[in-house]
């Protein structure tokens, strides 16, 4: 779909003419000539390659393709009614005055101000859009007019978004996230098998399990793109919260997450200690406390999950060993662990996937029934597509192997 300065206001129009039942009805409703309305909708349907009403004497009705941009529209009309209400919430407006509020946003001043959120200045913003630092600082101050209230800092040499400017653009990104999903919606109606998937991974996940379910999906849909990318918790959740990526997947946190997103189980994997294959311990029926205190080890920084079990684990033993490399890349671990006596804590997942062929031992340790359960994180308003849906099936499939 072609993002062009008039978007905004061709899917409010669309979104008019769905309620009123006809282009002549709308446009008596939006103060608007029936001949500006019916370009609107013209250039909406040019813009999706689709027809969106089958129009008749009677009035428009929506053809199929119509329907599901419409679905589509509606959430996305809901989602930025219901985050100007909320960032009004300090003032008594009637819902129609909300509604008004919202169809006098332009597309300009959307964009700046996610730019803006995004970036973290208005200078930063103007770099990525590749207009003028005037230009933007205008849309900023036509986006407060509009809203009528502050949404930004304002310094001798800066304008950056306030905590309720970042949420603000969050929300007005996730909204216009609606329309990206339509446009795959109506291309997969169309019998298209395109779409796009993207992936947050966290950086303990063995890669493998989301590799094969890539591979999986990209049989059955050979024309989507998939996105995986890999950070920390902290960092995806943030992308996750603003519709850069569509689900993160690992291990899940304790306690769990809940509010704007939904935590799903996909299976319980097990914690076990672990050396190289010909490690001298690997050879040993029996490991003692003074056995594994023997050896350096290899752990996570302070305040991950593991590090938590390992500095209890290590904390019962005679004597604390060395932890000689912090690092939560599991490469790096593994790499670790094959090129020295290292010890460390890795879950039964890690050691089945990153390195198969029994390069990696598992101890004969009791870890106190000490796990992780791996998951999914989405939204808890995404609504996902055709092909997203896919993956996530795919991903539940390859899953079910690592439940013994």
């Amino acid at each position: 779909m072609n993002d062009d300065s008039a978007r905004l206001r061709r899917l409010f129009l669309f979104d008019a003419v769905c309620d009123a039942g006809g282009i002549g009805q709308a446009a008596a409703r939006a103060g608007r000539s029936q001949p500006a309305v019916s370009l609107a909708i013209g250039k909406l349907e040019a813009s999706f390659g689709v027809t969106l009403f089958e129009r008749g004497y009677g009035g428009s009705e929506l053809t199929t393709e119509g329907a599901i941009l419409h679905r589509r529209v509606k959430r996305m009309l809901s989602q930025i009614e219901q985050t100007v209400a909320e960032l009004l919430g300090g003032v008594e407006m009637p819902s129609r005055a909300v509604s008004s509020v919202c169809r006098h946003l332009t597309d300009a001043q959307v964009r700046c101000h996610i730019a803006i959120a995004h970036r973290g200045s208005a200078s930063e913003a103007a770099q990525q859009l590749g207009i003028s630092p005037p230009a933007v600082h205008r849309a900023a101050r036509e986006l407060e007019r509009t809203v009528g209230m502050t949404l930004y800092r304002r310094r001798v040499h800066s304008v950056s978004a306030n905590p309720a400017g970042v949420e603000f653009a969050r929300r007005l990104s996730l909204a216009l996230y609606e329309i990206v999903q339509a446009g795959e919606e109506l291309s997969s109606a169309r019998g298209q098998l395109t779409g796009r998937v993207a992936i947050g991974v966290l950086p303990m996940l063995p890669p493998r399990l989301v590799a094969r379910a890539t591979q999986r999906l990209l049989r059955s849909h050979p024309h989507a793109t998939v996105t995986l990318q890999e950070g920390s918790h902290a960092a995806l959740l943030t992308d996750l919260r603003f519709g850069a990526i569509d689900a993160i997947v690992g291990a899940l946190r304790e306690p769990r997450l809940s509010g704007a997103v939904i935590e799903t189980g996909l299976f319980e994997d097990p914690y076990v200690v672990a050396v190289r294959k010909g490690h001298r311990l690997a050879a040993q029926s029996v490991i003692s406390a003074a056995d594994l205190a023997a050896f350096d080890w290899v752990a996570p920084q302070p305040g991950m999950p593991r590090r938590v079990v390992i500095d209890a684990m290590l904390s019962r033993l005679p004597r604390r060993p060395r932890l000689v490399v912090e690092t939560s890349s599991l490469a790096m671990i593994m790499a670790m662990l094959m090129e020295s006596d290292c010890i460390t804590l890795l879950s039964r997942s890690q050691i089945r996937q990153a390195y198969p062929g029994d390069e990696l031992v598992a101890l004969d340790v009791a870890t106190s029934g000490a796990g992780r359960t791996v998951g999914l994180t989405t939204r808890h308003d995404w609504l996902a597509t055709e092909v997203q849906e896919a993956f996530l099936a795919q991903l539940r499939e390859e899953s079910l192997q690592e439940v013994l």
